[in-house]
């Protein structure tokens, strides 16, 4: 009786193992391929999983704002909480802790050119790192990312020039 239950304690046990090799194997092959990395599975789909919330977020914050240029109100909202007047052309510059955030909104019938804006910000000196542009309605957006230096103040040095653009 006792090796009786024994045998099926193994039976049980050898399921489970298998069972949990089958599930890390389906996880191995659905992570993204790091030849280099000696971690194991289980670690790579958590620092998988934090990349992808970290893209999730930043995904929304782009949706909010493009949303929010389609909505009736009388002003537009960043994810730092600034308001942004309706009327175009519009520029908001936010300085982050080592990110600058610059956004212009221009009409699609007065249309404001990317590459102007990029050409006025590295004739400025200014890293950029990251843009985008978007249309959302009758509304062309540019968002642009750039290095910051903390002695510099990028408003008062950007907001005439780039308002100047529009």
């Amino acid at each position: 009786m006792v090796d009786r239950r024994m045998i099926e304690r193994k039976i049980v046990e050898k399921k489970r193992r298998i069972e949990l090799e089958s599930l890390l194997l389906r996880l191995q092959s659905i992570l993204p391929p790091d030849k280099s990395s000696q971690e194991d599975p289980l670690h790579q789909a958590a620092i998988c999983i934090k990349k992808l919330e970290e893209r999730i977020k930043m995904l929304r914050q782009i949706r909010d704002i493009e949303k929010s240029l389609l909505e009736k109100t009388t002003e537009i909202k960043t994810d730092t909480g600034v308001g942004i007047p309706r009327e175009v052309p519009t520029v908001a510059i936010c300085c982050k802790e080592k990110e600058l955030e610059i956004i212009v909104v221009s009409s699609v019938e007065r249309r404001l050119r990317f590459c102007e804006v990029i050409d006025l910000l590295e004739r400025e000196g200014i890293c950029i790192t990251k843009g985008t542009q978007s249309v959302v309605g009758d509304r062309v957006q540019h968002a642009i990312y750039a290095e910051t230096s903390p002695e510099i103040d990028y408003h008062s040095l950007l907001m005439n020039k780039l308002k100047a653009l529009t």
